[in-house]
């Protein structure tokens, strides 16, 4: 088990990995880029969809969309299941920007990993992703909290 010691040093790394990332991606614009990678992922989804897989707020989500519609990036088709609602998607020059904003992100790693052989990256790739599993997943306490329990009934 991680000692409280260990974990508040990885927490301390976490700001650090936000500010890397931030460098990392340069001049790209990572809000919509992100709005419209989570479209390209999810295939025809709704703005309401989007705004839950990158945890932001509706209104943001949709600022951003609208700005891709203008672009051309993204479009939107009527629901079949709701008429009210529309399915966005990607178009063939929002993959295009999205291949290309992977390929300069892809560079941009390879020149700052010079001294990483692939076993590491190998290596930190599986310690992430179990973080990520582990941070994610629910703990045995919030299942225990989150099971419905009987009520009492009242009497008169």
């Amino acid at each position: 088990m991680a000692t409280p010691h260990a974990c508040s040093e990885l927490l301390d790394t976490f700001p650090r990995l936000v500010r890397s990332k931030r460098a990392l991606l340069g001049h790209m614009r990572i809000a919509p880029v992100s709005a419209l990678g989570a479209v390209a992922a999810q295939g025809p989804v709704r703005v309401s969809e989007v705004a839950e897989t990158l945890g932001l707020d509706l209104s943001t989500v949709s600022r951003q969309v609208s700005h891709l519609r203008q672009e051309g990036l993204v479009e939107a088709a009527p629901d079949a299941a709701d008429g009210r609602s529309q399915r966005l998607s990607v178009t063939a020059a929002g993959l295009e920007v999205l291949r290309a904003e992977r390929r300069r992100v892809v560079d941009r790693l390879g020149e700052r990993l010079t001294a990483w052989d692939d076993a590491e990256v190998d290596q930190l790739i599986g310690l992430l992703e179990r973080l990520t599993h582990d941070l994610t997943a629910p703990s045995p306490e919030h299942l225990m909290t989150a099971r419905p329990t009987a009520t009492p009934a009242r009497t008169a």
